[in-house]
């Protein structure tokens, strides 16, 4: 897989806290699932999203930065990044994925069930309801926002990918800032969202490839 797929292929989405805390495990949990459950309950009155984000991933092989957009609905998604040494879109119509690499002039067909650790974007406002545990770290003024740091770890770390994720949440947006994943193959992906637009104008041919549009990429189809 080639790096500009790990986006969102990869796993998406503990600091200790101070034992001489007076809360309780459960009160930090509910705290924690308070807060998310805002982000989650915000996200999901849209029917339509735009994100614009930064990403850098590290590893033992791997030190890359990207800047890209993201437009989301529904199952559908369509992202486009752009890194030091390489360009890429994805799109996806719930069903169908394509992966275009520009340089290469290639574009890669899959079934989206067919491709491993593949969440649709949106996950990322929502992959805490189900397979974590999370504890609720902190909160800093910064510009006059809100921002709490959670921590969330696998429920079962032997059927998991991911090692832990720590959310940040602008409690005054009602939105995700920024997300730091580490996965169990030591590689870490930091993801900060720049901005977030509700419901934009999409037309449903942004979430299907156009070979038109592209006469001179070769298509490899692995469906």
């Amino acid at each position: 897989m080639k790096l500009n797929q790990l986006l969102f292929f990869i796993g998406m989405t503990i600091i200790s806290l101070n034992t001489a805390t007076t809360q309780t495990m459960q009160e930090h949990d509910d705290k924690s699932k308070k807060i998310l459950q805002m982000v989650s309950d915000e996200t999901e009155k849209n029917i339509t999203t735009k994100i614009k984000f930064s990403l850098t991933i590290k590893g033992e092989d791997i030190n890359e930065s990207q800047n890209g957009f993201a437009f989301l609905k529904g199952e559908k998604f369509y992202y486009k990044t752009k890194g030091t040494d390489d360009s890429s879109e994805v799109i996806c119509n719930g069903n169908t994925i394509w992966t275009h690499m520009f340089e290469d002039q290639e574009c890669y067909i899959d079934n989206l069930e067919d491709i491993d650790n593949a969440i649709n974007p949106k996950e990322i406002f929502t992959i805490w309801k189900s397979g974590f545990n999370y504890k609720y770290v902190d909160v800093k003024t910064i510009e006059n926002q809100n921002i709490h740091t959670i921590k969330m770890f696998p429920s079962d770390p032997s059927k998991s990918k991911y090692h832990t994720v720590l959310l940040k949440v602008n409690e005054n947006k009602k939105q995700i800032k920024s997300a730091i994943i580490k996965t169990k193959n030591g590689i870490i992906i930091q993801f900060d969202i720049k901005g977030l637009k509700s419901n934009p104008t999409l037309n449903d041919n942004i979430f299907v490839w156009s070979k038109d549009k592209y006469p001179n990429v070769d298509i490899i189809d692995n469906r």
